[in-house]
């Protein structure tokens, strides 16, 4: 029977006078007694091996070298898990040298960020059937290559956030040898993000303020509409909704409807409050409001076509209406959906010159109207929401 295997590596004389590196595997050959009976060496030449051996250390030297003088935190990693390579950089952004870490593995390189030995994202680039932990934002997934942005809690003692890159590293044989991960700082960028952040949400809600303001002076100048712009703004909202519409836009048409009456503070109050029929030239004042808060909005920077809105919110599919006489497609989409929820919401509640109507008659009005003064998928929107919706104003 054999025993234990014992292996070398040495230079042997080769018959041309040259020096050859080869390995000698000797084993031995025991008797059932387990006595020695002889020794037997197999001798390899080694010298492609070793030349194969060489040109990848000078190949990772090389590399190393390279990735040493780039600006951004780069590491490389061996199919075995092991650091090959670590730049200065990622010395800097970590306070681990690279005498400390090269040639280990076991996710040893993770505790300079996190503190524990865990898979990051070199390594889901090398075996993608690991588990990753969360804390990744992905910007960009491709084979052989992930682009993510991270926070982690080690660097400079305080949370930092990371862009990181991970890529697969290939020989000249187009074999996988192993993958490097690039990291580069950009907490600066994520606190400039927050802060913008913030002020956007400071003018909106300023914004917010001057829009309430408005729509409460509005009111104040004709009491028997108070409330009209809110509730209308839910219907109107609701039926964007319904059609689909983004939240960028909902929220365009919520402004537009909540100030769609503006213009109405430059009308004198004893026409708003009129109890009896209005005369032609007191009709013709009252069809200036669309544009004359047309004129007060657009000076105001809105996002959307708010002023836009406003000015068309009276205007018919059929061009009956004021103060353009638009018609069909012209009428922009967020008008006619004013121009019906503004309908329905006058025709149910009370006015100076009549009673509340009723949300019937409302809607018998936009129905045996539709397609010749209001939009058609505007109004059976509309429709759906009380038939199918069960929708109800809510108290303004």
């Amino acid at each position: 029977r054999t025993g234990q295997r014992q292996r070398y590596e040495q230079e042997c004389l080769h018959k041309d006078g040259s020096r050859i590196p080869v390995e000698i595997l000797l084993d031995r050959v025991c008797d059932k007694q387990g006595n020695i009976m002889y020794y037997y060496a197999t001798v390899t030449d080694i010298s492609s091996r070793k030349q194969a051996e060489e040109a990848l250390k000078e190949s990772e030297q090389r590399m190393a070298d390279i990735i040493d003088f780039l600006p951004d935190a780069t590491f490389v990693i061996n199919l075995e898990g092991k650091v090959i390579t670590w730049n200065k950089a990622m010395e800097e952004i970590t306070s681990v040298k690279a005498d400390n870490i090269l040639g280990k593995g076991d996710y040893e390189y993770s505790r300079a960020f996190y503190g524990t030995r865990r898979p990051i994202l070199i390594d889901f680039v090398l075996n993608p059937d690991i588990n990753l932990e969360p804390g990744y934002s992905f910007i960009k997934k491709e084979p052989g290559m992930l682009i993510a942005e991270t926070s982690v809690p080690r660097i400079n003692g305080q949370k930092t956030w990371l862009w990181v890159k991970a890529t697969l590293l290939y020989d000249s044989h187009g074999k996988v040898m192993g993958a490097i991960e690039t990291a580069r700082d950009i907490t600066a960028r994520k606190q400039g993000e927050i802060e913008l952040r913030q002020t956007v949400n400071s003018l909106q809600e300023l914004l917010e303020g001057t829009v309430n303001a408005l729509s409460i002076a509005t009111e104040k100048r004709d009491p028997y509409t108070a409330g009209h712009q809110r509730r209308v703004a839910q219907l109107a909202c609701a039926i964007a909704q319904e059609l689909g519409f983004s939240s960028k836009k909902i929220k365009d048409i919520r402004i537009a409807a909540i100030l769609h009456d503006l213009g109405k503070i430059h009308l004198p109050t004893d026409i708003l409050n009129k109890p009896g029929s209005l005369t032609d030239l007191e009709m013709q004042l009252i069809r200036t409001h669309p544009q004359i808060g047309y004129e007060i909005i657009e000076t105001v920077p809105f996002a959307g076509p708010v002023a836009q809105m406003i000015l068309q919110h009276h205007e018919r599919m059929d061009g009956s209406g004021y103060p353009l006489g638009l018609s069909g497609s012209d009428i922009i989409a967020g008008a006619r959906i004013l121009g019906v929820a503004d309908v329905v919401e006058a025709m149910a509640s009370h006015r100076p010159y009549r009673p509340a109507l009723g949300i019937d008659k409302a809607l018998e009005e936009v129905t045996m109207n539709r397609g010749i003064l209001y939009d058609p998928m505007v109004v059976d929107a509309c429709i759906r929401l009380f038939q199918y919706r069960r929708f109800k104003f809510k108290p303004a």
